[in-house]
């Protein structure tokens, strides 16, 4: 099952909150949430991750395993999203996407907010995106725009960019390409073009062959909590197999029972040009 998208209850244990953090793409202990500096990648050798660190010519293991049981229990989760998945031989070796920071939530509960466009494998374990944050999450943040990219993987670790501050208004272009090394590994880069701070490189990663346009959501008490506007649009959206356009045809999802009637309309299945719009 998708890891990423099984949460849908808001309610979450206080007295066990403060041993997680918030990522896009569950709960995930504090300890296995890793922000990284412009030196460091993510790589996976066997199975096993690492970082990558040129200035000191060493490879950082993180913590051992998490439990395969997430004990922070339903806490949020994929509120609207849409996806495509390749079955062809091409891989995606580019997906952007371009969307405005939209206006801010008329009321502060603590609620954290995600807006991305995503790569993930074919079991949805492993997630690859740039993200548009309200909140604070493990790349920081608080009650403004702020803009990261993050890979979340199947062993409960995550990875992100420190999270930079943007404006209400500002154009963002996330941006996923995929590089083949010569030994066949797949080095991935997630970042907002333009946007210095937020690339992250994850190298030796499993095929990426499901993209999404997603709504995720964390901690929402009432329909205020959400953009001060009725949605976002996802445009120019331009997915590429082996450098040629992708003919896509988006799958429309939203959660079971969305409270405040979220959810998400293809307007188009065009690339490049295309548009996902996710309504809060």
């Amino acid at each position: 099952m998708n890891q990423h998208r099984e949460a849908r209850n808001f309610s979450l244990d206080p007295a066990r909150s403060s041993e997680y953090i918030r990522t896009p793409g569950g709960f995930r202990y504090k300890s296995f949430v890793h922000k990284l500096d412009p030196r460091q990648s993510v790589i996976k050798r066997s199975g096993r991750l690492a970082l990558s660190d040129p200035a000191r010519g060493a490879l950082d293991v993180p913590s051992p395993e998490a439990p395969a049981e997430n004990p922070a229990g339903n806490g949020g989760g994929w509120i609207a999203w849409a996806d495509w998945i390749d079955a062809g031989a091409s891989m995606i070796t580019y997906f952007s996407t371009i969307w405005t920071v939209p206006a801010a939530p008329s009321t502060q509960s603590g609620q954290l907010i995600y807006l991305f466009n995503a790569l993930e494998d074919g079991l949805g374990n492993d997630i690859l995106q740039p993200v548009l944050q309200w909140g604070v999450s493990g790349s920081g943040g608080g009650n403004y725009w702020a803009v990261a990219s993050w890979y979340v993987d199947s062993s409960n670790h995550a990875f992100c960019t420190p999270a930079t501050q943007v404006n209400v208004g500002d154009r963002l272009t996330g941006l996923i390409t995929l590089a083949i090394q010569a030994d066949g590994s797949l080095n991935y880069t997630s970042q907002f073009v333009g946007i210095a701070g937020t690339s992250l490189v994850a190298q030796g990663l499993s095929n990426l062959v499901q993209a999404t346009e997603t709504l995720e959501a964390y901690g929402v008490t009432g329909a205020s909590d959400y953009p001060n506007t009725a949605q976002t649009p996802m445009t120019n959206i331009d997915l590429r197999t082996a450098a040629n356009p992708a003919v896509l045809h988006w799958n429309a999802a939203v959660m079971t029972n969305p409270a405040y009637g979220e959810h998400s309309f293809v307007v188009s299945n065009a690339s490049p040009g295309g548009e996902v719009d996710l309504y809060y």
